[in-house]
């Protein structure tokens, strides 16, 4: 289990099934009641219907509606981005508050969540520039910034998240150059290999295209604690 200033993520879940209940109770536990934890389920967790008994004790479709993800890898260089796409890595306190508006506009984030997440920004800037993680990257057309990604490093690869396009910037492959930023950064520090996550109808048919191969089907369920629950 980890928690952000507003978020909590559960995965990697390997009980019997007489734990299952008594888990979920130790999450709602340790995570403040303003908090939805997202429950993500692969196909290595236990018991093998976690998710049916999740169901029943209450966890729902996520309200981002990313009930499905693909898990995607890959190991050869993607095609470069279009030469009108320049994309940084994020360095200041000014870019990373650019790069976070770009990316709640791109996810359509609703306007509370933006709210409870904006007195956490300084902190969380703070955060990733002292510890490295996560590293982030803002791609421009025209001088106008037009989307986003971050990057989290391991041994082994990069774990590529967040990356999202302004809609006025779509169509442009500004996503592309995101990726291959994202790749070149991980050739440098000798970790050529990209994991990453997609939904269904958004980012998947782009990395198939972009050489990204299918690792496995992941579920999430998030336990919102402040709608009713079915």
């Amino acid at each position: 289990m980890i928690q952000g200033p507003t978020w909590a993520g559960v995965s990697g879940v390997r009980v019997a099934p007489d734990e299952v209940e008594a888990l979920v109770e130790e999450v709602r536990s340790r995570v403040p009641a303003e908090k939805s934890p997202t429950w993500w389920i692969g196909p290595s967790a236990e018991p093998p219907d976690l998710a049916d008994r999740l169901r029943d004790l209450g966890l729902q479709e996520p309200r981002d509606r990313a009930g499905v993800l693909h898990a995607l890898a890959c190991d050869t260089e993607p095609p470069a981005g279009p030469a009108e796409v320049e994309v940084r890595r994020v360095e200041s306190r000014a870019e990373f508050l650019t790069l976070t508006e770009v990316l709640w506009d791109a996810f359509d984030l609703p306007g509370e969540r933006r709210e409870r997440e904006r007195p956490h920004l300084e902190r969380m800037f703070e955060a990733s520039r002292r510890s490295g993680v996560p590293v982030s990257f803002l791609a421009f057309v025209d001088g106008r910034p037009a989307g986003g990604g971050r990057s989290i490093y391991s041994e082994r690869g990069v774990f590529l998240i967040a990356g999202a396009v302004a809609p006025w910037a779509r169509g442009r492959g500004v996503y592309r150059a995101l990726v291959r930023a994202r790749w070149d950064d991980a050739v440098a520090r000798g970790t050529p290999a990209l994991v990453t996550e997609a939904m269904p109808d958004t980012s998947y048919p782009i990395l198939k295209r972009l050489g990204f191969e299918d690792v496995c089907t992941i579920r999430r369920l998030e336990d919102a604690r402040d709608v009713p629950r079915r």
